[in-house]
């Protein structure tokens, strides 16, 4: 069961990246939907809920003017590849532990 979440979550954060590309990232319904969605059904998956702040910051402080898209898409960018990455060590720890 564990393995079909990581594996969901996993798809789902590649998706966020199609998003980033251009200067939707702050405003596309969809996205801010899905992560609503996955905050309320993983309330304890500390990975979804930093992605989720993350991004609620990098938009505030784009509309403050404090930091620019390309910037901001490029910070969410590397914090997804870190999670996914940390993801999928999690993974190949409980393979070994179920040998």
């Amino acid at each position: 069961m564990k393995k079909l979440i990581i594996i969901s979550i996993l798809l789902l954060f590649s998706t966020f990246q199609l998003y980033a590309d251009d200067s939707t990232f702050c405003d596309d319904p969809q996205t801010w939907k899905d992560f609503e969605s996955m905050v309320k059904k993983y309330p304890d998956d500390v990975p979804v809920q930093i992605l989720h702040a993350l991004k609620i910051g990098l938009c505030v402080k784009i509309d403050q003017n404090s930091i620019s898209s390309p910037e901001a898409i490029n910070l969410f960018n590397d914090m997804i590849d870190t999670v996914t990455n940390k993801r999928g060590d999690e993974e190949e720890q409980e393979k070994k532990e179920d040998l």
